[in-house]
């Protein structure tokens, strides 16, 4: 199931790629797969997330015998043993045997100069006050920890492709808006140029466009810089080398959003850093118990077998390969109090644990109301600029007019433009804010996902 998944996904992969080639266009939608895939920080965040699962596995490896191999070799100086040949002889004459040589050498060899021998032994935990279970769950624990920081790093870069992904489009707006600057100021020149031909209007208001004219076009040119460096910014995100296809996922507003305790309720049980600190209460709480398991004995199985050697120790024969069975305990009667101490460490610990805990929630759900406030008021802003814009646009036609009619001068005919240009910056601007603030709300609510829902739209 999980390879036809991964296949899936690589497939969805490939066609958007391939239909980014094609298209020469890049949707957000698109960019997040992109980023998904190429961004280091995920991969580095799915590594860590990976050894915390090999972590685990190590751990419940402690609930097993643990079967070792072991070999030695020896060379003594001289050999141990002893010459009883003797009192073999007092022995003879007791028995009145004439020889001594019948009751055969009574020279014993106990260690040879050379010993080599092998062989296997086991140790199996039995009892250990429950630190192995505490070891194992403070893993698996960590192991949740590195999924929630995984989780969490994808969150907080699909804020910052939110973030990177429409300031390119707040740029390249920007650019569109100096370039119609640029060219209203340049017939504005041409008409003031015709004018004053004409000995309509004195040579100051020709040179007033001609000034005009002049700063549109370094505002232009500066504008294209700052796309320029805001496509930088994006490949960065996505983990590329460049970003050239046209960005075809516009600004937005999102038509329903719900209220505020929804977020902050929500972001309570779901915000991935919230979620790693409640982890940290219970990996305080295993180490709590760790610690008072020192206070029981430590009760295991032994064995082991000589498989292997040369030497018949205490009249062993070559061909036996016996076992010595047994259980071991092992029990800290004193030990400077170290156990005790260690045990209010870890409490205190987790009383510190759940104090910043207090506060991070208080903290978030502060923060989620700012931002919630902040993305009404853009929303208020943009409508309220629409407005305006048509008002403004209104304005500089007037006074085009009125140039031409010789009722206005110069002067105003460029404040009307820059006033419009001025206007259209605000709401491309607050466009900008509104999204992004939608980004972090979404994020530290622990709805980054539902993100892409709205792109859509």
């Amino acid at each position: 199931m999980i390879g036809y998944i991964r296949n899936s996904l690589t497939l969805v992969l490939a066609f958007s790629i391939s239909l980014r080639l094609c298209s020469q266009s890049l949707s957000f939608s698109e960019s997040q797969i992109i980023m998904y895939k190429e961004n280091n920080l995920i991969k580095a965040a799915e590594k860590q997330e990976e050894a915390y699962q090999f972590d685990l596995k190590s751990y419940k490896g402690l609930r097993f015998p643990q079967l070792d191999i072991f070999g030695a070799g020896i060379y003594r100086d001289k050999k141990i043993g002893t010459n009883l040949n003797g009192a073999r002889s007092e022995v003879a004459d007791a028995l009145n045997i004439s020889d001594p040589e019948e009751l055969g050498n009574w020279d014993v060899n106990l260690l040879k100069r050379d010993i080599a021998l092998g062989g296997v032994k086991f140790t199996w935990p039995l009892f250990t006050g429950g630190k192995i279970n505490a070891a194992i769950e403070a893993s698996k624990l960590k192991a949740e920890i590195g999924n929630k920081e995984l989780v969490s790093t994808k969150n907080k870069l699909i804020s910052e492709l939110a973030e990177r992904y429409f300031q390119v489009k707040l740029a390249e707006d920007a650019v569109l808006v100096r370039k119609q600057v640029l060219d209203g100021m340049n017939q504005h020149l041409y008409n003031a140029t015709k004018m004053e031909q004409q000995g309509l209007i004195a040579p100051v208001e020709k040179l007033q466009a001609d000034v005009a004219v002049s700063e549109a076009n370094r505002q232009y040119l500066a504008a294209q810089k700052d796309a320029e460096l805001a496509r930088v910014a994006l490949a960065n995100t996505l983990g590329i080398d460049q970003v050239n296809e046209e960005l075809t996922t516009p600004f937005f507003i999102v038509p329903y959003l719900h209220p505020l305790d929804y977020y902050q309720d929500f972001a309570v049980e779901n915000y991935p850093e919230l979620q790693k600190l409640q982890l940290q209460v219970e990996l305080t709480e295993q180490s709590i118990k760790s610690k008072k398991s020192t206070y029981y004995p430590t009760i295991s199985a032994l064995g082991n077998s000589i498989l292997i050697h040369n030497n018949p120790i205490g009249g062993m024969k070559k061909n036996r390969k016996p076992w010595s069975l047994g259980v071991g305990m092992t029990y800290t009667i004193f030990n400077g109090l170290q156990y005790k101490n260690e045990i209010k460490s870890a409490k205190a610990t987790k009383e510190s644990v759940l104090y910043s805990q207090d506060k991070a929630k208080k903290d978030i759900r502060t923060l989620i109301e700012k931002i919630f406030q902040d993305i009404q008021k853009q929303e208020e802003q943009i409508q309220n600029l629409d407005v305006q814009i048509v008002q403004a646009e209104e304005l500089l036609r007037v006074r085009v007019k009125g140039f031409s009619e010789g009722v206005q001068t110069s002067t105003d005919v460029v404040d009307a433009e820059v006033n419009l240009s001025g206007i259209k910056l605000q709401k491309i601007q607050a466009s900008y804010n509104y999204v992004v603030d939608l980004a972090s709300l979404l994020e530290y609510s622990g709805l980054s996902q539902d993100f892409i829902k709205y792109t859509n739209q």
